[in-house]
């Protein structure tokens, strides 16, 4: 038997939806018991998860440094996050299934999603992500091309596109690697947004692809 499993975002945070790195510890542990729990009878397990709370505190960081250094696009969060949270639920599953006396191995693999260039999300970015700013920090940001829009009283806020995702460009490695019997974890956060030109290369786009869309 095989299962999907998949980790909301806010899941991997503290009971006060705290996202510091101890609190994400513990979140991730408790969870990984219950994961641990179904390995140990024999299922199959492939795990997804969500991203928004970790990639929203990476974006305060750009938010903060941007005067200083230049922001870190948002492919490059969706995909330091897929890494951050892989590590933390191989850690903790990993741990927890030798306390059961299973030997099963954990895989992360960073994946990409391929969405279409031409998605009418890319002319018309509405999907609103991170925090709030005053307009003269955010004015900043579009100065290093992100898309902010004025959302009421509370002030401006940043839009990205949420296009539909095509592929699972790294769907046949994480086939693989349960095959070979790893517990895999693959997909977060939706994937990376990448598009393919003319030319057959794939480069990173900033959008966010709905994760639900793409576990399935």
């Amino acid at each position: 038997m095989r299962a999907l499993i998949a980790l909301g975002g806010n899941a991997m945070t503290g009971p006060d939806g705290s996202a510091a790195p101890e609190a994400q510890d513990v979140a991730v542990a408790a969870a990984m018991e219950h994961v641990a729990d179904l390995v140990a009878a024999g299922v199959d397990v492939v795990l997804t998860h969500g991203n928004g709370p970790q990639v929203g505190n990476l974006l305060v960081k750009n938010e903060l440094a941007a005067s200083v250094v230049p922001p870190v696009p948002l492919d490059w969060c969706g995909a330091q996050t897929q890494a951050t949270i892989g590590f933390l639920i191989m850690d903790s599953l990993e741990r927890a299934l030798a306390v059961r006396g299973v030997r099963r191995q954990v895989a992360t693999v960073v994946t990409r999603t391929r969405v279409d260039s031409e998605d009418p999300g890319f002319s018309r970015p509405s999907k609103p992500i991170g925090r709030y700013l005053p307009e003269n920090e955010a004015k900043v940001l579009v100065e290093h091309g992100e898309s902010w829009e004025r959302r009421g009283d509370k002030g401006w806020r940043r839009v990205v596109a949420s296009p539909e995702p095509l592929e699972i460009l790294d769907a046949p490695a994480i086939i693989e690697l349960a095959k070979a019997g790893y517990v895999v974890v693959g997909a977060g956060g939706g994937g990376v947004p990448v598009v393919r030109d003319a030319d057959g290369t794939l480069r990173g786009v900033e959008a966010v692809v709905d994760k639900d869309l793409a576990a399935t």
